[in-house]
């Protein structure tokens, strides 16, 4: 299910790139729809998970594997990691 606040905040995103450095220095998805919200869209940081969740399920086997050997791809926001704890 589409969010179209937070779609059109990514889009705004991709189109600023000192916005894009601020989601970059955000240390979670709460902080990225935190920010959002400072530039008038409502999501929440539940929302951006669930978002990226659906467009990775969309994802063809050969689309996924550069993301699990790690490699960032043009145009996405946000690399997963999996932190040790």
């Amino acid at each position: 299910m589409a969010n179209e606040q937070l779609e059109a905040f990514l889009r705004q995103v991709k189109a600023d790139p000192a916005l894009r450095e601020q989601c970059a220095s955000c240390p979670n998805l709460d902080e990225v729809a935190a920010l959002g919200r400072l530039h008038g869209f409502a999501f929440s940081g539940i929302d951006v998970v669930t978002h990226q969740a659906e467009a990775t399920l969309r994802l063809t086997p050969e689309e996924l594997a550069p993301i699990a050997a790690g490699v960032e791809l043009q145009g996405h926001l946000w690399l997963m990691r999996i932190l040790w704890n």
